[in-house]
């Protein structure tokens, strides 16, 4: 097992960095014409007041973030995500999103193969995994890789932490709501899922589809790509297709506005610049877990250096990528809210 934080140089650096509110401090980046940034509040006229009580959380969250990247110029947007906290000892589910404008995508891709070159990760392809940083030339050519995701990415990697207290974000009790799902998608020809997988894709489009609705234009080209997931498996009863469909559906939920292009796709065995993608908001799901269970539970987090350039990554703002953390929990009366977590570096 890896070494934990040291308390005195982590847990303090976490007291001092993570606070609670429901609106940050806007952050100065330049002459608006650059079209870094577009200023809040997003509001999505497509919720109506009879939609799921989940839609409305998501909408607030939405009204309390200062600022999202300004896709406005751009033409083809691709979103990666990432899941965690399926572990046993979990205590958060983490749905994680990076946003980025791929008509700027260039240098990343020009400056990340030589990074990968340099260290001697490219053959094989070496990901950045959040649960394995410790691999020698992987963990020697992190800061640079998370440098260059600062300086080379127009976008934003949005992560929502929601709390397994909550059974289910769909209805009171657990049991019922996922019976309710399960019974829903069959019906509606979206294939058969079990009870908690259909609660988690249900969870994640609607989470994806509250985001697209506010960073992205109409007729657009996006593209969908994600690490192959319970969510996206072409199983007996089911196919990556119907979760595709399913999209469609509760996008109308959230979106005025159509795409050029609506693509979807799963990683590929030949690992390529999207991965390098990928691997952004695994790092930032991993890093938020891990940062709300500390605090939850007192813990130290395991880990090393590798573990703390991530926390000082994630806590620093960028000039061209927004980072974004949401918090989902339960409140006295049963129901739940969402918060945004400002990190805020004091090292």
């Amino acid at each position: 097992m890896e070494p934990p934080f040291k308390k005195k140089k982590l847990k303090v650096l976490i007291d001092l960095a993570v606070r609670v509110h429901t609106r940050v401090k806007l952050i100065a980046v330049g002459p608006l014409q650059q079209k870094i940034r577009k200023r809040g509040p997003f509001k999505l006229p497509g919720i109506q007041p009879e939609h799921h009580y989940f839609c409305h959380v998501l909408g607030g969250v939405l009204e309390s973030i200062p600022e999202l990247p300004d896709f406005s110029d751009d033409t083809k947007i691709a979103v990666m995500s990432d899941y965690g906290g399926e572990h046993g000892d979990a205590r958060y589910s983490t749905y994680s999103f990076l946003f980025v404008a791929l008509d700027k995508n260039g240098p990343f891709q020009t400056h990340m193969r030589a990074l990968r070159q340099k260290h001697k990760i490219h053959d094989p392809y070496s990901e950045f995994k959040y649960k394995d940083l410790k691999f020698g030339p992987r963990s020697r050519a992190l800061p640079e890789y998370l440098e260059l995701i600062d300086n080379l990415i127009h976008g934003a990697v949005v992560t929502v932490a929601i709390d397994k207290k909550i059974g289910s974000v769909f209805g009171m009790t657990k049991s019922e709501a996922h019976a309710s799902i399960a019974k829903q998608l069959e019906e509606g020809g979206f294939g058969k899922w079990t009870g908690h997988v259909g609660e988690k894709v249900l969870r994640v489009l609607h989470i994806l589809a509250a985001l697209t609705a506010a960073m992205t234009y109409d007729q657009q080209r996006l593209l969908w790509y994600s690490d192959t997931d319970q969510i996206n498996e072409d199983a007996k009863d089911r196919s990556f297709a119907d979760t595709q469909r399913l999209f469609g559906n509760i996008g109308a939920m959230y979106m005025a506005h159509g795409f050029d292009v609506l693509g979807f796709g799963k990683s590929f065995l030949e690992k390529s610049y999207l991965d390098d993608l990928l691997s952004v908001p695994d790092l930032a799901a991993g890093m938020l877990q891990d940062i709300l269970t500390e605090q939850d539970t007192g813990n130290d987090i395991p880990g090393g250096d590798e573990k703390l350039a991530v926390l000082k990554w994630l806590a620093t703002p960028a000039k061209f990528l927004s980072k974004i953390n949401v918090r989902i929990a339960r409140k006295a009366d049963g129901t739940y809210e969402g918060h945004i977590l400002a990190l805020e570096p004091r090292w």
